[in-house]
């Protein structure tokens, strides 16, 4: 029994777990996909490929369908855009590849991407402006990048130095850029994926959920929807800078996440709040950074659902109402 099973029967409880949600549709899963060139290898940069999974609702229809583009957590460093999950404490995560399919079934097409990394030393196709951003002298300290000194040393590499930091720092805006780009794709090519360019929402689980929120708030991209799993803000700075008509954010983060990813959260939350931006936030008892899509999640609004549950109707709601 883990160290969060033991606390939750002290006090009675138990990991909370719901039935998953109905399945209503068969899918289709095209794998490995190309939506774009990213520039990697820093000074000497190349292209290579971009790529990205489809999981296709399967029943024949003339209707176009919402979308939602969705990228893996790994603290930018690991990860994958198919069944790759982490434990912690006892407590495993959900894949990407799992959200997909569950968002697939509800009669969504689903993109799981693949992004740049850092140790592919990505370089940016456009620069940014520095105003839109947080300085990299704060955003990147060994303080701020312990969780990642975690992350890498977990697959056998040193902590970071200064020129590793600055890497990083290219790989946490290299990877909204991505996103940016794989919603354009999506959009171009609406037809052949059967897509309403016009009802896209994009998400994330951990550094997945920071790059939807880049992409979403700091570059701008168009979409209806936002869906964080335990995201934070990083990198781009959010206040006075958000796009006109913001879009739609939910956040989910667990009990006992990281303090980064709270306090990130909040700093998102507020953000949007004073502009008027429509947001909803819930919790995951009994779990830290880490948690299945069936844990029960506690919403400000008083309701009960695991996070599938929350998540699909939060696209439901934000990508289908008339």
């Amino acid at each position: 029994m883990s160290r969060i099973e033991k606390a939750l029967a002290a006090l009675g409880l138990g990991l909370a777990l719901a039935a998953p949600v109905a399945a209503t549709e068969q899918i289709r899963v095209h794998p490995d996909l190309a939506y774009g060139q990213g520039l990697v290898g820093g000074e000497q940069a190349i292209e290579r490929p971009l790529l990205m999974d489809w999981y296709q609702p399967a029943a024949a229809t003339d209707a176009l369908r919402p979308a939602v583009i969705l990228a893996f957590g790994g603290s930018f460093v690991r990860g994958s855009k198919g069944d790759e999950h982490f434990t912690e404490n006892g407590a495993q995560d959900s894949s990407i590849a799992d959200y997909c399919r569950a968002i697939a079934r509800q009669g969504f097409h689903c993109f799981s991407i693949e992004y740049r990394l850092a140790g592919e030393r990505p370089v940016l196709a456009t620069p940014v402006a520095s105003q839109r951003l947080m300085p990299e002298a704060l955003a990147v300290t060994p303080q701020t990048t312990a969780r990642i000194d975690i992350a890498r040393q977990a697959i056998g590499l040193p902590p970071m130095d200064n020129t590793m930091r600055a890497e990083f720092w290219q790989a946490l805006l290299s990877a909204s850029e991505d996103m940016e780009t794989a919603v354009n794709h999506v959009r171009s090519e609406a037809a052949h994926y059967g897509v309403d360019p016009e009802r896209l929402a994009l998400g994330g689980f951990s550094a997945g959920a920071i790059t939807a929120i880049n992409a979403a708030y700091g570059r701008h991209v168009p979409v209806k929807a936002v869906v964080s799993l335990s995201g934070s803000t990083w990198g781009y700075l959010l206040p006075g800078n958000l796009p006109a008509q913001s879009p739609a954010l939910l956040q989910l983060v667990g009990q006992d996440d990281l303090p980064g990813v709270i306090r990130g959260s909040a700093a998102v939350a507020r953000a949007l709040d004073s502009a008027g931006a429509s947001r909803q936030q819930a919790w995951v008892p009994g779990f830290g950074h880490f948690y299945p899509m069936g844990a029960v999640s506690l919403g400000d609004d008083f309701s009960k659902l695991s996070v599938e549950q929350r998540v699909v109707a939060f696209l439901r709601k934000q990508l289908t109402a008339d």
